[in-house]
């Protein structure tokens, strides 16, 4: 049997399942009563029955002014106690606490991701105290059962005894049950708490039944990762709609909200707490511990227990900090526990104005990974899709870099002729761009539009979790969610960097930036203060750079580095066009001016005169010599042609008959 409603039984199904249970308890009813009618129990004597629930009571350590649950052996039972109609619980098999929890289908390096870390004092995991968020936990054996025959659902039972306000000690069962499913990250858990003959249960530390505690640390395990590889955030669902917690280090954060649910989210996985209904109070807490350096826990508490008989119900997601797993629990139908409308899909990072970008590279990346199996590979293939598309944006910036070359010095020569005069000198520049037919805006536009594509890359890169563990060079890059690493200086770290590794990456992103802007500076301005300010970004900006990449994720630099190797091609190719660009203007006013050179007459025969011919330049492509080459031959034949039919005498005769 499950302890949670999986939302796959029929109408019909239920009404079978209960018309069963009553008829089954009818029956049952019954034939105890004739049981003991017939054959009644023989008479218990006091000290074994002492005994027997001695050996079961077990302690919580939870101390308060209205209430304690506390340990007791059969010389402390009270004699009122010792009477009570409390059924012998067998020898204990389990704590029943979730130590631990590992994820098959994602590794750390060969190894299970391990969900659960624990500190110093050894692993808590989900872990029930009864009282506050500062009490001690339940740590003795309890009695471990399978619920059903598939062995999906395991409750832990164990008989306590609370003090009440008067200082008597009131028996309950506390029960702590697991239900788990096939293809899930999330499970379920009750918890329920039974008075004795139907005593009400005197639970009330300051307003709190019992708090369950999650921590130390949520994995996997974060601390001996380079800064930035990952991180831990608090994240709630208040009526409907995200919120997040920044808990000062060291000091509990109690919400003031009941929220639907409550999350410790790092930045591949999550842990989320839901409540059935929000019922529960959250808090939270930062702290510090000597193995495992900073802790995140987050304490969820029930409010004070004032019947003979409670269960409360609460589903736990550990899992992949993904849409695709996340949506499931959207609607009914898509999970096996039938919830829906959850909102756990707020737990993950998007962008609100670049999310659609996002998506679209995501898909591209999926795309290629699915054609070559590496996601090195699709990365670098990624890059050079975005740069064929954007290299219409990209030849034209340059083209326009390369007109503001051309008109620069006219337009110092406006700076220095209006230099007192700024209006005077904005309207004649704008009469200068509107003359030449030049847009000053045409050179950023390109570089605008590629801006939010960065951002967006950035994030994918950053936070793309089919990244996490993904191998590019095996023994180099091994994954590209994390810094690169070629050598560790084990315990030391650099002075006042704090870096522990020496890394390629970085330092091929430096080269290939450097070698970038020196291979475009040639095509952009030069002079006074513009050369001051390219100098700043062909260096200063790399070396920047090159400190705040060197921690990031080498899925990230190694698309920048991609990026940076085909803008360089890129160039290679514009440059070469504004080349050709550049003969074609020079040559444009040489032709223009033999179409309109003036007509010599050579008898009837009209012969156009002929320049002498130009030397060749030596930047003048091949192309461009052939084209001047079979110009002159043209020219040579046509004024032969011209010479010819003098000679025969008829037309020169009649050109240069006398008066």
């Amino acid at each position: 049997m499950s302890i949670f409603n999986d939302g796959s039984q029929t109408k019909e199904e239920s009404r079978r399942t209960i018309i069963a249970v009553v008829l089954s308890t009818v029956i049952v009813s019954v034939g105890f009563m004739i049981s003991n009618v017939l054959f009644p129990p023989a008479p218990v004597e006091q000290a074994q029955t002492s005994t027997t629930v001695g050996q079961a009571v077990t302690a919580a350590g939870a101390q308060s002014a209205s209430s304690v649950v506390t340990p007791l052996t059969p010389a402390k039972a009270p004699a009122a106690k010792q009477a009570a109609p409390v059924e012998a619980v067998p020898a204990p098999a389990a704590g029943g606490d979730l130590a631990s929890l590992q994820l098959k289908r994602h590794k750390d390096q060969t190894k299970p991701v391990e969900l659960i870390v624990p500190g110093e004092k050894g692993a808590n995991g989900i872990s029930l105290a009864f009282g506050g968020y500062d009490a001690a936990p339940v740590k003795e054996l309890m009695n471990a059962t399978w619920l059903d025959a598939e062995k999906k659902t395991i409750q832990f039972s164990r008989t306590l005894y609370a003090k009440a306000a008067s200082g008597d000690l009131v028996p309950f069962t506390y029960r702590k049950a697991y239900t788990f499913r096939d293809g899930e990250y999330l499970f379920g858990m009750a918890v329920t708490l039974e008075g004795s003959g139907g005593a009400q249960i005197p639970l009330n530390s300051n307003g709190t039944a019992y708090t369950l505690s999650i921590g130390p640390q949520i994995g996997p395990r974060f601390d001996q990762l380079p800064k930035n590889a990952d991180y831990r955030k608090y994240i709630l669902e208040v009526n409907g709609k995200k919120k997040l917690e920044n808990p000062k280090a060291g000091s509990i954060q109690a919400i003031k909200e009941l929220p639907s649910w409550g999350s410790i989210t790092g930045k591949y996985f999550s842990f989320i707490a839901i409540p059935e209904t929000p019922f529960a109070s959250f808090s939270y807490l930062q702290g510090q511990d000597p193995q495992i350096k900073q802790t995140n826990s987050m304490f969820v508490s029930r409010p004070a227990v004032a019947s003979s008989s409670q269960t409360d119900k609460y589903y736990f997601y550990f899992g992949p900090r993904t849409n695709a797993y996340l949506a499931k629990y959207e609607y009914a139908d898509k999970n096996s526990f039938g919830l829906q409308s959850m909102k756990l899909e707020d737990v993950t990072e998007t962008s609100n104005l670049l999310g659609w970008l996002e998506s679209i590279l995501k898909f591209f990346l999926n795309i290629f990974y699915k054609l070559i199996p590496n996601y090195g590979v699709a990365i670098i293939l990624t890059t050079v899709l975005i740069k064929v598309l954007f290299f219409p944006l990209t030849k034209k910036g340059s083209i326009s870099t390369a007109r503001m070359q051309e008109i620069q010095p006219k337009i110092q020569e406006l700076q220095a002729k209006y230099k007192a005069n700024p209006q005077k000198l904005n309207q004649e520049m704008a009469e200068l761009y509107k003359a030449e037919n030049y847009n000053p805006m045409s050179g950023c536009l390109p570089m605008l539009i590629q801006f939010p594509l960065f951002i967006a890359m950035y994030n994918l890169f950053n936070n793309h979790f089919d990244l996490r563990g993904a191998s590019f060079i095996t023994g180099w890059i091994n994954d590209l969610s994390l810094p690169e690493s070629v050598w560790n200086f084990g315990s030391f770290r650099l002075p006042f960097l704090g870096w522990n590794d020496l890394r390629a990456l970085p330092i091929i992103y430096l080269v290939s930036q450097l070698f970038y802007g020196k291979f475009t500076q040639a095509s952009q301005p030069s002079t006074g203060q513009n050369a001051s300010q390219m100098k700043l970004m062909m260096y200063g900006m790399p070396i920047m750079f090159f400190f705040v990449l060197y921690d990031v994720p080498s899925g990230l630099l190694l698309y920048w580095i991609a990026s940076n190797v085909l803008t360089i091609a890129q160039q290679v190719v514009i440059n070469d066009m504004l080349k050709k660009r550049k003969l074609h203007l020079a040559t444009e006013p040489a032709q223009a001016a033999r179409s309109s050179t003036p007509m010599k007459s050579a008898g009837r025969t009209t012969v156009k005169s002929q320049p002498a011919p130009a030397k060749p330049s030596s930047q003048e492509t091949m192309g461009a010599k052939v084209t001047k080459w079979l110009e002159q031959k043209v020219g040579d034949a046509g004024r032969s042609d011209g010479a010819a039919p003098g000679k025969s005498g008829k037309p020169g005769k009649q050109g240069g008959r006398k008066r």
